[in-house]
């Protein structure tokens, strides 16, 4: 066999699958560190009246702690979770999917409104005007993004798809993601999202376009809560 005729695997082959140097073992160390982090802050939230602000930051926080601990303990860089540049056209399909999904969302809810269940916008607009709702903003908005999408994308998502594909990967922790909102009403709405950021971390390398759209998505959300406030206080 000559040198011309031997199959060599091109850059862009190789550049299909990221590989992490992390398993499912690590993952569900992580999901386990996660969770047992996550009820200490909420037991901390019982004990210790008028703590609200530090547990709505900490519970955002306890996702990132098993993350950067693995790691470190890896040696690995930013980027093995997604952290690195993109292309904007991956943005672009971004958008399209995220407004087919809100369709989607949309008969959802009505369907929950006509059975007489209040969405999850209904749970968001009781809490304006809370003595906390501006650190809410603040960790929904600005927090919840970045460190999510570093944790169920490019941790959870990157460890699981190694073992399961892709596509297994995709369900099981846009899964995870939907449960970890603790909303039952929002479970469908939380998990159509979370398949639309893993599709565009898979697709992208890189998981800022799941970040920016986090980001709209829930400024969306509070956008909307503010201006339906507002139009209660003129009628």
């Amino acid at each position: 066999m000559t040198i011309e005729n031997m199959s060599v695997p091109s850059i862009a082959a190789q550049e299909d699958e990221i590989v992490v140097p992390w398993a499912v073992r690590e993952v569900l160390f992580g999901i386990a560190a996660a969770v047992l982090l996550s009820i200490g802050v909420i037991w901390i939230a019982f004990q210790t009246p008028d703590t609200e602000s530090f547990v709505m930051m900490a519970y955002e926080l306890a996702y990132l702690f098993p993350v950067v601990v693995i790691l470190l303990v890896k040696k690995a860089k930013p980027e093995a979770v997604g952290l690195r540049p993109f292309k904007m056209k991956n943005l672009t399909v971004g958008c399209g999917l995220l407004l087919g999904t809100y369709l989607i969302i949309l008969v959802h809810n009505l369907l929950l409104m006509s059975f007489g269940i209040a969405p999850q916008g209904e749970t968001l607009t009781a809490l304006f005007g809370h003595e906390y709702f501006g650190m809410l903003v603040f960790v929904g908005v600005v927090v919840a993004p970045l460190v999510e999408e570093i944790f169920f994308r490019g941790f959870v998502f990157g460890g699981l798809r190694q073992k399961y594909g892709w596509k297994a990967a995709t369900l099981l922790s846009s899964g995870l993601f939907a449960i970890a909102h603790l909303q039952l009403v929002a479970l469908i709405p939380t998990f159509l999202m979370g398949i639309v950021l893993t599709y565009l971390y898979h697709r992208s390398k890189s998981i800022w376009p799941g970040i920016i759209l986090h980001f709209i998505v829930n400024s969306f959300a509070f956008g909307a809560v503010y201006f339906v406030s507002f139009l209660e206080t003129l009628v």
